[in-house]
């Protein structure tokens, strides 16, 4: 079974310009490793979402969907209530807020999170604001090397916001540095390694953080440019899937990494050492299907992760 921990939450989106009216906004559930947890369900993989869910309406519409996505709901209820992030638009650009102090998926402990491990457990996934800081930030940090010390293979996808991070974000910083050198699979962002190296060429930033934090496997995703791919054997470069229409992004970089996890589980090398022998073509075709899954979620409204079916069908 992969595990998911971090974040979820509700996306408050203005849907137009407010103009001289109040804005009008639609409520979406979402965050990254939610979203994760949802698209390796409908891949059909065992997967397990173990952050807690808040107890009131919005988290109850959080867990229908995980459920009815295939996901076991291993981390329990909160009376707290759920986060809201508010994206606000100006100028046609998005503005982001968001409220997650005392909120359902903050409300964890390293004796929790290890309580709610099941036996089964293969991977642990982290990644996003549930990194940033805190003692929630803290006891995933732990659980992470708990994980590796049970013989799981640990997944990490930043997907790093810096308007959230106190002082410049030094400790958020050193916290990412410990856990890319525990992590197994890394995937970064162009826009994450933005703010790793400034004025560093992604691919270029990419090799240095392989070349410390020693990863079996990195991926660079680079949006329309397609992914970069580096591990034991060296590189390679697969070009993004084609999109007829982009509606949105919204959920297509936790689609990718879901598809990515459960190739690797179905070539069975989620395991400790697996990875060492991963091949070019295995990588090539991994990266591949990877990138079909991210463009049908750009093709729909919201993080709409495809099916297994429809993964399968995509030409």
């Amino acid at each position: 079974m992969i595990l998911c921990a971090g974040e979820n939450l509700i996306d408050m989106i203005q849907t137009a310009e407010a103009g001289g009216s109040a804005p009008e906004f639609r409520a979406l559930i979402g965050g990254s490793p939610y979203n994760t947890a949802r698209a390796l369900g409908r891949l059909r993989a065992p997967v397990g979402y173990i952050t807690p869910l808040s107890t009131d309406r919005m988290g109850a519409l959080l867990a229908a969907a995980l459920e009815g996505d295939g996901v076991a709901l291993l981390g329990g209820r909160s009376d707290r209530p759920s986060s809201l992030a508010l994206v606000a638009l100006e100028n046609g650009q998005p503005r982001y807020q968001f409220y997650r102090d005392g909120v359902a998926d903050r409300d964890i402990s390293l004796d929790a999170l290890r309580a709610a491990l099941p036996a089964d457990a293969a991977a642990l996934h982290l990644g996003s604001l549930a990194l940033i800081g805190g003692p929630d930030a803290d006891a995933l940090e732990d659980l992470a090397r708990h994980a590796k010390d049970r013989g799981m293979m640990l997944s990490l996808d930043p997907n790093i916001r810096p308007a959230l991070m106190d002082g410049g974000g030094a400790a958020y910083r050193a916290r990412l540095d410990r856990l890319l050198a525990l992590a197994d699979v890394v995937k970064l962002s162009d826009e994450d390694l933005a703010w790793i190296a400034p004025g560093a060429a992604p691919e270029t930033a990419a090799q240095a953080l392989f070349d410390t934090a020693r990863p079996a496997l990195l991926v660079l995703t680079r949006g329309a440019e397609g992914a970069l791919a580096l591990f034991g054997e060296g590189r390679v470069a697969c070009p993004a899937a084609p999109v007829p229409e982009v509606i949105d992004t919204v959920g297509a970089g936790d689609t990718f990494m879901a598809a990515l996890l459960d190739g690797l589980r179905g070539a069975g090398v989620l395991v400790p050492g697996g990875l060492d022998a991963l091949t070019a073509d295995t990588v090539r075709a991994l990266i591949a299907r990877a990138a079909r899954a991210a463009a049908i979620t750009c093709a729909r409204s919201g993080c709409n992760p495809p099916t297994l079916a429809e993964l399968d069908a995509a030409p």
